[in-house]
């Protein structure tokens, strides 16, 4: 009835047609007929039908070429769009690192310096006092 697969089936035993439970349901309520052969049909004429959640049917669109291009396209720009997100958080990593290793190295510098000049004041002082 609405073109689509039915999430709740039901199939009438009167015409085997398959039905959506909600939407026959409602239909029947209405009109005591049967959608698609317009003969007499009563809830009880309808039978719950098992089926598997685990596989869900394809959407209607993507049992056409068209429609199958389509969802690869989606697909495919929404994968770029997190490939460039993730770019973009990688070079700034890169950036920050970079950054530290600066300032690390800029540190070490410092503390050689500072270390050989607390040697040579050292050495200046051990041969002052001698």
């Amino acid at each position: 009835m609405s073109g689509e697969t039915p999430l709740d089936p039901v199939v009438s035993v009167k015409s085997g047609n398959l039905f959506e439970k909600g939407l026959v349901t409602k239909y029947v309520q209405e009109s005591g007929t049967c959608p698609v052969t317009g003969e007499p049909l009563s809830l009880d004429d309808l039978v719950s039908v098992k089926s598997s959640s685990t596989a869900k049917p394809r959407a209607t669109n993507a049992t056409s070429l068209p429609g199958m291009f389509t969802a690869f396209q989606d697909e495919w720009d929404a994968l770029v769009l997190e490939s460039f997100e993730l770019r973009k958080v990688l070079d700034k990593t890169r950036q920050e690192l970079s950054h530290a290793l600066y300032q690390h190295d800029a540190a070490c510098r410092v503390i050689a310096k500072l270390v050989k000049e607390r040697d040579q004041a050292r050495a200046d002082l051990a041969s002052a006092a001698a």
